[in-house]
C-alpha cells in the first residue's frame, strides 16, 4: 500500500492538540481531521475524528466512535508510528510504501431505518486494514447520491457549514467508488422489493448526524 501523510502543526504550544493530519491512500482517497495530541505526561498520540453516539457506558458516560480507523493491530501501529514520525521530522509530507503494491477497495452497505432520507449506510474497506464508516446514500428529488462523512462548523455569519472529512481526489476513483456504492444501494432496494428479509442498520451513532 502506498500512502502519504501531511502534517499541519499548530502554533499554540499550550494546546493539547499539536497538529492536524491528512492521509492520501494510493493517490486516490483522502482522509482528514486526524490529530496529533499530547497527553498530560507529555506523550504524543494519534486521534481519529469521532462522533458521539446515543449509547452510554456502564457509568452513564456517552460512547464515542471513530469515522475511520485501522482495522488491524499491525496496520494501526504502522500508521500511528509513521504519523508521529512525520510530526517529529517537521516534514510537510511523508510518503510511505507498505506491503503489496496494489490494494483492494470494497464497499458494504446496509439498509437504514432511522432516517427516511437515508436509503442505506455503510463502510469502505481499504485493503481490509483501514475502514471509513458512515458512508450514506441519500434520497433526493434528483435521484440517489453518495454522502461521505462530514463535520459541521459555524461560519462567521453564523451559518452551519459541512465539510467532507473523507473523499476521492481523482475523477476516475470517484466514479469507481461512488458507482460501487450506488450499485450496492440498488441491490438492497431490489431485495426489499422482492421481500427478502435481512437485518437493517438501526442506528449509526446519533440519528442527527449531518449529511450533505
Amino acid at each position: 500500500m502506498n500512502y502519504s501523510i501531511k502534517v499541519n502543526k499548530l502554533e499554540n504550544k499550550d494546546w493539547s492538540t499539536k497538529a492536524f493530519v491528512s492521509i492520501v491512500f494510493e493517490e486516490s482517497l483522502k482522509v482528514t481531521d486526524i490529530t496529533v495530541k499530547e497527553a498530560k505526561n507529555g506523550e504524543l498520540f494519534v486521534a481519529m475524528p469521532g462522533y458521539k453516539t446515543s449509547k452510554t457506558d456502564e457509568q452513564g458516560n456517552a460512547i464515542y466512535k471513530n469515522y475511520f480507523y485501522p482495522t488491524t493491530a499491525e496496520f494501526r501501529k504502522e500508521l500511528y508510528d509513521n504519523i508521529i514520525k512525520a510530526y517529529k521530522s517537521n516534514a510537510k509530507e511523508v510518503n510511505i510504501t507498505s506491503g503489496k503494491d496494489k490494494v483492494g477497495v470494497s464497499v458494504v452497505m446496509y439498509p437504514c431505518n432511522f432516517n427516511d432520507r437515508i436509503e442505506s449506510i455503510g463502510k469502505i474497506y481499504i485493503d481490509k486494514c483501514f475502514v471509513v464508516d458512515g458512508v450514506r446514500v441519500i434520497a433526493s428529488e434528483k435521484g440517489s447520491f453518495v454522502a461521505m462523512p462530514t463535520r459541521a462548523t459555524e461560519s462567521k455569519d453564523g451559518k452551519r457549514e459541512y465539510t467532507e472529512m473523507c473523499y476521492p481526489i481523482t475523477k476516475e476513483f470517484r466514479e469507481q467508488l461512488y458507482g460501487e456504492i450506488i450499485k450496492k444501494n440498488s441491490e438492497l432496494k431490489s431485495r426489499e422489493i422482492d421481500g427478502e428479509a435481512f437485518e437493517k442498520m438501526r442506528e449509526f451513532g446519533d440519528e442527527k448526524l449531518p449529511f450533505r
